[in-house]
């Protein structure tokens, strides 16, 4: 495995084989997000949209995902200067917006291993990821408002189209602290885990990912994230379009041999 990013970084990017790992590393803080992290960030998606792999997996180390922005930080902005206040914290919210920006673009499917807590931005980061995991540890808090703000991260497109208008509302205003398996059930994540296989857990899935048909997940992701901003006409247009274009790859010809011969695909990935 080798490390793209800096031994010191907050945030470190990994690869092995056709899985990259993203890693939130500020365990002593919890994880909370600065403007070096935010960069940090950025930079790791930045070198997946160069390089794309066949799956990721979003991470930290600790015991916690991360507990929101770095309050503390925000506080002693303020004592000195409103205006150095704001001019941080727009850099920080223009690069974790390019991050978040850019995992959902990217051709791969992005998986979120959230243990601990998932706060502020450490919740908008996790329900940003295509596939989200967590352990049964895990507790989620949006808790924008108990500061006297409101969200980012892309929290205000992603979490009403996780859990519907109403309860995106409840959370968001009320803040309460949804546990893992509350998570799962308003459909927050896809799968609760024991805490001491998540790691494990969200390997497995990469690694089935990353050996899938490449081009056929990248057009299901397409077309699932495009279609909840379309018409049903469109949605249909962009499914044959999609369709036909799967069809002229490798993989489409080796699935359906496969289908025929009753055996597993060998998938080639194009």
């Amino acid at each position: 495995m080798s490390d793209s990013t800096a031994a010191d970084s907050s945030v470190r990017l990994e690869r092995e084989g056709g899985i990259a790992f993203i890693t939130l590393d500020r365990p002593a803080s919890r994880n909370s997000l600065d403007l070096a992290m935010g960069l940090a960030l950025r930079d790791a998606v930045r070198a997946l949209q160069a390089e794309p792999p066949r799956a990721v997996v979003l991470r930290s180390s600790g015991a916690h995902f991360m507990v929101g922005g770095d309050v503390r930080r925000f506080d002693a902005l303020l004592q000195d200067s409103q205006q150095e206040c704001a001019e941080e914290i727009g850099c920080l919210i223009d690069a974790v917006h390019e991050a978040v920006a850019g995992l959902t673009r990217l051709p791969c499917p992005v998986i979120g291993l959230v243990a601990g807590s998932a706060a502020g931005f450490g919740m908008s980061l996790a329900i940003a990821c295509d596939i989200l995991v967590a352990a049964d540890d895990a507790r989620f808090v949006f808790a924008y408002s108990a500061i006297g703000t409101t969200p980012d991260g892309g929290a205000s497109w992603h979490l009403s189209r996780r859990v519907g208008l109403q309860r995106a509302l409840a959370i968001a205003l009320l803040n309460p602290q949804i546990d893992a398996a509350q998570a799962k059930d308003i459909g927050l994540v896809a799968e609760v885990v024991p805490v001491a296989q998540l790691q494990d857990s969200g390997l497995a899935m990469a690694r089935r990912l990353a050996d899938g048909p490449a081009a056929a997940q990248a057009g299901i992701k397409r077309l699932l994230r495009s279609g909840l901003n379309s018409d049903f006409a469109g949605a249909l247009d962009a499914e044959k379009a999609s369709f036909l274009a799967m069809s002229a790859t490798a993989d489409f010809g080796e699935g359906v041999r496969a289908f025929c011969e009753r055996r597993p695909a060998r998938w080639q990935g194009r």
